[in-house]
């Protein structure tokens, strides 16, 4: 057999890529730890009379030499004592589940969204159309002290506030009406 030793040189050249665990898989190996050092030191497990050939000293050495070679932090079974790699353990969250929205909840939180925003923006503009109708008949009622030079003009501007009052008014209450059937109908489902 042949063996080109310019590929094995260039073998030899190539970068070495260090793969990592992931963090479920550390966790995994922390509690595989734990528990393998909970049975080596029960009572019961004492009692057995059971000799392999690999011994569970052996598997907690294993175990604890992969998880020195991934963490590069100090939490290490052997740092702690019992109880506190024990506490340090249950500070570890299991799983993170997230609640996906259906495409119902997705549109429905849209449209409630979007009329509590108009609502809101129908209410700021009923607000200025009332001032500004106010203002109107108060500089009508100035041009009226004048006499016969008295030219209602104001008195139309106040009646174009007066619609846009009232069409604001309009945009609200069908606003709210819309937000109010969505709620709705998200407590029935």
């Amino acid at each position: 057999m042949y063996i080109n030793l310019r590929n094995l040189e260039a073998i030899n050249e190539l970068p070495l890529e260090r793969t990592m665990l992931n963090q479920n898989q550390l966790r995994r190996l922390e509690a595989i730890d734990r528990w393998l050092r909970e049975i080596r030191d029960s009572k019961e497990f004492g009692q057995l009379e059971y000799s392999p050939d690999v011994m569970l000293g052996d598997a907690i050495q294993a175990v604890g030499e992969l998880l020195d070679f991934h963490v590069s932090c100090d939490y290490k079974p052997t740092n702690f004592t019992d109880s506190e790699w024990h506490s340090y353990l249950e500070q570890k969250p299991v799983m993170h589940i997230r609640r996906v929205k259906t495409w119902r909840e997705k549109i429905n939180s849209f449209i409630q969204d979007a009329a509590s925003e108009v609502a809101i923006l129908s209410l700021l503009t009923t607000g200025f159309m009332v001032v500004g109708t106010i203002f109107c008949h108060g500089v009508d009622r100035i041009e009226q002290s004048r006499g016969e030079e008295y030219e209602p003009t104001w008195i139309y501007n106040a009646k174009i506030f007066e619609g846009s009052a009232i069409a604001s008014i309009a945009v609200f209450l069908g606003a709210s009406l819309t937000g109010a059937c969505i709620a709705g109908d998200q407590n029935d489902d």
